[in-house]
């Protein structure tokens, strides 16, 4: 791939802030060092179908190491009024799952942890990919006694 981390943070932030319901959208720790893009998100906007928090928060971010076969990346929605957050990674942290995986994290605790796909490789492709599958994913979130687990996996549509 021949984007840097700095040059796909500005591209994700730019088409984030294109996106309807995606507002404060930012660098995180600060716009000189580009970590991570957030964005506080409006759900039901950004979905186009009820959600029960009034804000979420997207974290993305995108890591080209040249000691390793594949790029990093970590998407995750973070829903703090549950003290919830689903997510992408592709980071090498769980070899047995895959280069990718999804996590379910309740409070500080990791709830599931699931084998996953990124279906392409340029950081903005994959970012609308993942978004995509926003809506198939918490139709799999199932809450029992105020704890998230998953009813399946996968998703039907990955």
């Amino acid at each position: 791939m021949s984007v840097d981390q700095h040059t796909a943070h500005g591209e994700i932030q730019t088409w984030l802030s294109n996106q309807g319901g995606c507002r404060d959208v930012r660098y995180a720790p600060s716009s000189i060092r580009r970590h991570e893009v957030c964005a506080t998100v409006d759900p039901e906007v950004l979905l186009g179908e009820p959600y029960p928090s009034e804000t979420t928060e997207l974290r993305v971010e995108f890591d080209f190491p040249d000691d390793v076969e594949y790029d990093h990346y970590e998407i995750q929605w973070v829903d703090g009024e549950r003290n919830y957050s689903f997510g992408w990674y592709q980071d090498g942290t769980h070899p047995d799952l895959g280069t990718c995986h999804y996590q379910l994290d309740h409070r500080d605790e990791t709830v599931a942890r699931k084998p996953a796909v990124l279906h392409d490789s340029h950081p903005v492709n994959v970012l609308e990919r993942q978004l995509s599958l926003v809506p198939s994913i918490l139709e799999l979130v199932a809450w029992e006694n105020d704890r998230p687990g998953l009813s399946r996996w996968p998703p039907d549509d990955v």
